[in-house]
């Protein structure tokens, strides 16, 4: 167990927001309800302590856990009664215990405001798109992105996805060597011509009912015209810095080198955060979102988000394992299996996820909704990401 109380009053702090910030559920479901036994201990030990002030400025934060005034009041308190009373220090433990047993964690900068103006869809769409894929050029590197909203107007979603792409057109690695492609799948298409303008190749791939990632994207990397070298499975929810594809392409020239997520904690940012970072890196022409501003709930060592993978590979282990319906396991099932057959490795750096409304959904027993699936059990009995797979007979 630490000995600074600055990293032990955080623990308690951070858990105190993760158990009440309906943000935190959003950014990981599952890691969130199988963690909670240790974090409603701090809460229950916060509601009880017989120290008044660290039992108000908990009920403070408690209340308004988005309050960064409050946060900062309440890990003071809990400092500055560090090995001073007996209550606090077991707060403190409990703390440290909860914050031990849980992949969802609580970022909070130094700089951060919540007060932000929203960034709307209309305003992405305002955007000059960027600089296309210039004639004759013979790209090695595949970036596609998955998509599906059903929102009034494109909602969230869109708006992230618009962003998403034009910092992909704002990128240092030559634009030659690199072309993005969006599939959207759903019963019909609904935003066709808004993306189109951002993107090199747009695919609409029909499929009614859930929502299917894993074919989404097989379909982006099968139908997507040229010779692929490398590829990049981005969700449509990454702030791209400046150097996201230089860095992550270079990591890809050495021998031995098969494929990588490029960040080990995802950094799901409140809904302030994505609105500043996203004026920040597009209106303000940032080469990155400023870090010191950020607040948001970390997945620690989240599976899924973004991946890169030599395309001979990608192909080799069967593409993503096309069973999974719905948001839920189908990531940490193809690095499963890819991580048998390849040398898949992780770096630390942030990756930025801007802010949506959340469909994850678990079974009723607590699991994960593709919980029946065994990974490394994908063999595909046919050509992976066809277009006419869920198409109805006829259509």
């Amino acid at each position: 167990m630490p000995t600074d109380p600055a990293v032990l009053a955080a623990a308690v702090t951070d858990n105190l927001v993760v158990a009440v910030d309906p943000d935190a559920p959003a950014s990981g479901l599952y890691y969130w309800e199988i963690s909670r036994p240790w974090r409603d201990k701090v809460v229950d030990a916060v509601r009880k302590c017989d120290d008044d002030t660290i039992r108000k400025l908990g009920e403070d934060l408690l209340d308004d856990p988005t309050d960064h005034h409050r946060y900062w009041a309440m890990h003071a308190a809990l400092v500055e009664r560090h090995g001073q009373i007996s209550s606090v220090d077991e707060i403190l433990y409990l703390g440290w215990r909860a914050e031990c047993n849980s992949k969802l964690g609580h970022v909070l900068a130094e700089n951060y405001d919540r007060d932000a103006v929203p960034v709307t869809v209309e305003e992405m769409k305002a955007f000059d798109p960027g600089q296309p894929l210039p004639a004759g050029a013979k790209p090695e590197v595949l970036i596609v992105i998955p998509f599906h909203s059903k929102l009034e107007g494109g909602g969230d979603r869109l708006r992230n996805l618009l962003a998403c792409l034009r910092s992909l057109r704002d990128q240092s690695f030559p634009r030659e060597h690199y072309q993005v492609t969006v599939v959207e799948s759903d019963e019909r298409s609904r935003w066709r011509e808004v993306i189109s303008p951002f993107v090199d190749n747009f695919i609409f791939a029909r499929k009614q009912g859930v929502f299917n990632k894993s074919w989404a994207m097989n379909a982006g990397v099968t139908n997507s015209p040229g010779h692929t070298e490398l590829i990049c499975h981005m969700d449509a929810d990454v702030l791209a810095d400046r150097d996201f594809l230089t860095r992550n392409v270079n990591r890809l020239i050495g021998p031995g080198t098969m494929g990588h997520l490029p960040y080990r904690d995802m950094l799901a940012m409140d809904y302030p955060s994505t609105w500043r970072a996203i004026r920040e890196r597009l209106h303000g022409g940032a080469a990155s979102a400023d870090m010191s501003k950020v607040r948001g709930f970390t997945l620690r060592r989240g599976p899924g988000l973004c991946f890169f993978a030599r395309a001979e590979l990608y192909h080799r282990v069967g593409g993503m394992d096309e069973r999974f319906q719905g948001w839920g396991g189908e990531d940490i099932e193809f690095n499963y299996r890819f991580g048998f057959d390849a040398a898949f490795d992780a770096f630390e750096e942030p990756l930025l996820h801007m802010r949506h409304p959340s469909y994850s959904q678990l079974r009723e027993d607590g699991q994960l909704i593709n919980a029946h699936l065994v990974p490394g059990t994908w063999r595909p009995e046919r050509p992976i990401g066809q277009l006419d797979q869920f198409t109805p007979v006829g259509v």
